[in-house]
């Protein structure tokens, strides 16, 4: 009976922390905070402490707390382990949980076992000083096909013009546009310029500007005076895609 009565208490702790992710280290919590822009939750504990135990199976298991913990990133560390306690702010017993921005500045600070409805409240608090991103819609590219009008919404708005070459027949060009051209990162850089498109075959288009001719698909970059400022050619995944165009903001801001 003992021993199903301990079985029994082992699958419902794993069943009560189904919902709860917690992180691998402090430093797997804090990069992937940065990336996604989210509030860190450090729970600091004891290997002996037995309201650290509870404040897990009772209170952070709980459907509304777990709900409600969705947004954060979750990461504990152990009292005993040194090293990962050293940069952290002091710690005057365990439990402590440590809510902190992605550069380690402390929002709230929870000492202590909370119950339930304690514990929401002061997850209240940590939103009122740092409101949760909300969900925003998908962003959307608006690209030109009129190399006049691209043109002066740019010397309207002070922006440069992103130039992308494309044919209908290019299967690499299809495969860019649903892969990194698709992806939000990417698309928040591009909307920092005025976007145009124009088609390989159209040759008065073609002629009009600077550098076109070469390899597709491929981006071209000018000034509002038409003025070639650089170029990129042929298929990118997300990434290699991302880091061109981080260069290319911190070149020409």
């Amino acid at each position: 009976m003992k021993r199903l009565l301990t079985v029994f208490l082992l699958f419902m702790s794993t069943h009560l922390f189904a919902d709860i992710v917690w992180q691998k280290d402090l430093t797997t919590a804090f990069e992937l905070a940065k990336k996604e822009h989210k509030v860190v939750m450090l729970m600091v504990e004891g290997e002996h402490c037995r309201w650290c135990k509870k404040m897990k199976h009772r209170t952070l298991s709980d459907e509304a707390v777990s709900t409600r913990l969705k947004p954060y990133i979750l990461v504990k560390v152990m009292q005993e382990d040194e090293n990962a306690v050293k940069d952290l702010p002091m710690i005057n017993g365990v439990p402590t949980i440590f809510f902190m921005t992605p550069d380690k500045k402390v929002i709230e600070t929870v000492v202590g076992y909370f119950g339930i409805e304690d514990f929401l409240s002061y997850i209240d608090d940590v939103e009122k000083k740092v409101p949760l991103k909300k969900k925003s819609e998908p962003l959307t590219l608006k690209w030109h096909d009129d190399i006049d009008e691209a043109f002066a919404q740019a010397k309207q708005e002070h922006k440069k013009v992103m130039v992308l070459v494309e044919d209908e027949q290019c299967r690499w060009c299809k495969k860019m546009k649903a892969g990194a051209l698709s992806h939000e990162d990417v698309k928040e850089k591009l909307n920092a310029y005025v976007l145009l498109r124009i088609d390989r075959i159209d040759q008065e288009d073609m002629e009009a500007l600077e550098g076109l001719r070469g390899p597709i698909p491929s981006f071209h970059l000018f000034d509002t005076q038409k003025k070639a400022l650089d170029a990129l050619a042929g298929y990118y995944d997300k990434d290699h895609f991302l880091e061109y165009l981080t260069e290319l903001s911190q070149e020409y801001r």
